[in-house]
Parts: structure tokens; C-alpha cells; sequence
């Protein structure tokens, strides 16, 4: 292989997932976090059900189903509640073992959602999946959101914005775990530069119950 790095195992990754991931459900505590250098705040929490796994001739596709619920408060006023929403989503991951390096890539697609009154924030996405490592019975891999997502500001407007995150799956005291970090950028729609936002995010963790 190039640079002399290590096949990632496509079956290994399928029997953890077959054994530890698929027909379970995780659910997160409220995840809170700052906009706009803190003038509104936002707590996220959300359930997520791993299906349908199934091999292909490179490597296999699984599916998520979430149920998430997104809050925002301000302007600086904790009690103020600007934003509720409750949003129902089906997305598919596409992994593919690659010949030329050995490495196990993919895409994350979004392919339904609940909400139809307001643009989805991730309707038309795909995010890429690189850095697809498994040891010690733990799954991790990074996703990078394609082009961008229609981001919903606290004012009620919308922004391109496109969200990089570390994720893993793994078990812990017998209990399925799925945690990542994520960064917001801000994104040029011409050019398609990337900027940091002014947007921190809590690490997420959701646990088996």
C-alpha cells in the first residue's frame, strides 16, 4: 500500500457493527451551545436508531434514523425562546473499501425528513467519511459536510454554513456509545471558502439505554 499504512478491515467493521450497533438506539443528554459571540444560546438533544445494514461488492451501507430537538434562546435572555423545533430524519451511510490505498471511505446522504414548512437543514447534503479507523472494539471516522447546509440563524434567517465532526461508536460498560465534537464554518456560495464560525458546540454523547 502507498506510504506503507495498514489495510483497514471492511469485515471487521461489519461484525462489530452486526454485533454491537445495528437495532440499537442511543439518546443524548441536551447538548447546549453559543451564537453569535453568545448573544443567543441553543441546546440540541437527539435519539438515533442504527439500521439495515448491508453488504456490497466493496464494502457495506447502514442507515440512521434520528429524532432530534433544537432549541434557541435570546437575545441575551435565557427565558426568551425564539426557536423550537422537533425534526424526524432518515440518512444512509456509504462505505466503500478502496483498492489503491487499502483505506475505507464513504459518504453520509441525507434522504428524508419530517420537516416540510421550512427549508431542511439538510435536505440536498452529503457529507464525505474519511479516517475510517476500528481497534480495541471502536469504531471512528470524520465527516465533512459537501458544499453547505441551510443553517438556521437565531433571527429566524438562514445561513451556508457546513459543519467537519469527529465521531465513534463503541461499547462501554455493555452499553452502546456514540460520541463526536464538531466545528462550524461559514461558507462562501461562490467560491465555497470556508470561515470558522462564531459557534461553539459541546461535545456530544449519546448512550444506550
Amino acid at each position: 500500500m502507498p506510504g506503507g499504512k495498514p489495510s483497514v478491515s471492511a469485515e471487521k467493521i461489519i461484525d462489530f457493527l452486526e454485533k454491537n450497533v445495528i437495532g440499537k438506539t442511543v439518546y443524548s443528554e441536551e447538548v447546549l451551545y453559543d451564537i453569535d459571540f453568545g448573544r443567543f444560546e441553543g441546546s440540541y438533544s437527539t435519539e438515533i436508531a442504527f439500521s439495515n445494514l448491508l453488504r456490497s461488492e466493496t464494502g457495506f451501507t447502514m442507515g440512521g434514523f434520528t429524532v432530534s430537538r433544537e432549541k434557541i434562546f435570546g437575545p441575551g435572555d435565557p427565558t426568551t425562546l425564539v426557536k423550537d423545533q422537533r425534526l424526524i430524519s432518515f440518512f444512509q451511510y456509504e462505505f466503500s473499501k478502496r483498492t489503491s490505498t487499502g483505506e475505507i471511505t464513504g459518504l453520509l446522504r441525507f434522504v428524508s425528513s419530517s420537516v416540510a414548512s421550512i427549508p431542511s437543514h439538510a435536505e440536498a447534503t452529503t457529507s464525505s467519511i474519511f479516517g475510517v479507523t476500528i481497534k480495541d472494539n471502536e469504531l471512528r471516522w470524520v465527516e465533512d459536510q459537501i458544499l453547505y447546509r441551510e443553517q438556521q440563524n437565531a433571527d429566524g434567517t438562514y445561513s451556508p454554513k457546513a459543519f467537519i465532526s469527529e465521531r465513534y461508536l463503541k461499547m462501554r460498560g455493555g452499553k452502546l456509545e456514540h460520541g463526536f465534537s464538531a466545528e462550524c464554518y461559514v461558507v462562501d456560495p461562490r467560491t465555497l471558502e470556508r470561515k470558522k464560525a462564531f459557534e461553539y458546540y459541546s461535545p456530544f454523547i449519546a448512550r444506550e439505554r
